[in-house]
């Protein structure tokens, strides 16, 4: 098996036991193969799935939502649909796709003779090394918990915050299984890149060019096994920093540092708990962009070939060829075909965010109009006026 998935074996574990990954590395074959245990898994995990779902929706609905108003109770139910159904829709996912996440697996991340020695540098490995971060995130996830459950008083809301935390913690599981077949694809490329500068190249050139094509291509398989789960996440995303705007409006507009909550600290915590949302999308969105930009940088590094080859030659044809093909295609990773994963999607979610933002104190300020006009008030076209 490659480096990369040596290094991250713990987590391809783990996600094997939530079925985000439908197969195991079989040591006497050498390659990935689906058997009949990984089935099983996925007979447990979608039935502790569904359970733990209709009870979640359950003490969300009844301890939670009941307590907002209208439009955040529109909102929250949004979120809590979304929220309870990554993990099904992925498991899901996973089966139906299960022989081809199988076969991408065994093109990713099994080893390649040749460019295994061609790392670009000595740290490259700790470059792609993800097992401190995800050990980060963990234990912030388990801390986060125990202030929670600290400050909770009945049995109802401390199960509700276990079962978010575990929740939590599987869809930043999701998104790191996603992040690593993307960054295979970018290691893969930088160390196309090293072969291509290497004095070796003549003899490898239809190797680079075919791994190369075979590799890009894989841009499209990885969004096709995994874009799905992805988008619900980075919707997911999306409405929490809403959350995390409005009370940072909040604040603003009432002058207290904290209107969320009576306990400075505990209000505090789930605001920084909401901002860690933002570093789930942003662990997502930087690994599609930074492995784009290595496929795009591999292929426009043989632009100067012909400044030391001859030009008649077959080898100098196939880059000419070569380029024409890939020069001016964008390969990019897809959200299901609605838009690219790349650094511009932080400047998407920003100017959502905001409109929402906006939407959302409207609609707040119409719910205060209309609650005074029994007072006197009379709303009509969003202007309140003084009744007979």
């Amino acid at each position: 098996m490659s480096s990369l998935y040596r290094q991250h074996s713990r987590i391809f574990q783990i996600s094997r036991l939530l079925y985000f990954t439908p197969c195991s590395y079989n040591e006497e074959l050498g390659h990935f193969v689906a058997t009949k245990s990984n089935l099983t898994v996925f007979g447990v995990a979608l039935v502790l799935t569904i359970s733990f779902w209709v009870y979640d929706i359950h003490l969300m609905a009844t301890n939670v939502l009941r307590t907002y108003t209208t439009v955040f109770a529109a909102v929250g139910g949004i979120e809590l649909l979304i929220y309870v159904s990554v993990v099904i829709c992925t498991i899901l996912n996973v089966f139906v796709k299960r022989q081809r996440i199988t076969r991408l697996m065994n093109v990713l991340f099994r080893p390649d003779r040749i460019l295994d020695r061609c790392s670009p540098t000595n740290s490259a490995d700790a470059r792609y090394n993800d097992n401190r971060k995800l050990l980060a995130f963990a234990l912030f996830i388990l801390f986060g918990m125990f202030i929670k459950l600290f400050h909770l008083k009945t049995a109802e809301l401390k199960i509700l915050r276990m079962m978010t935390a575990g929740r939590f913690f599987t869809i930043w599981m999701l998104i790191f299984v996603h992040r690593l077949h993307v960054r295979a694809i970018g290691q893969r490329m930088e160390q196309l890149q090293v072969l291509y500068a290497s004095e070796e190249l003549e003899q490898h050139l239809d190797y680079f060019l075919h791994r190369y094509d075979r590799y890009s291509r894989l841009i499209g398989e990885v969004d096709d096994c995994y874009s799905f789960p992805v988008v619900l996440v980075l919707l997911l995303v999306m409405l929490q920093l809403i959350y995390l705007a409005e009370h940072v409006y909040s604040t603003i507009e009432t002058g207290t540092m904290m209107p969320v909550a009576d306990n400075f600290f505990y209000s505090l915590f789930s605001q920084v708990w909401q901002t860690v949302y933002g570093a789930l999308g942003y662990y997502c969105i930087s690994a599609c962009g930074t492995a784009s930009e290595e496929v795009e940088e591999t292929a426009l590094c043989t632009r100067h070939f012909d400044d030391y080859r001859l030009q008649n030659t077959r080898a100098a044809k196939q880059i000419q060829k070569f380029l024409l093909k890939n020069l001016h295609q964008k390969k990019k990773f897809s959200a299901c075909g609605f838009f690219d994963i790349d650094n511009t999607v932080i400047y998407m979610v920003f100017s959502s965010i905001v409109t929402y933002l906006v939407i959302l104190i409207q609609f707040k300020q119409l719910e205060t109009d209309l609650t005074q006009s029994g007072d006197g008030y009379n709303v009509t076209s969003n202007v309140s006026t003084v009744q007979p």
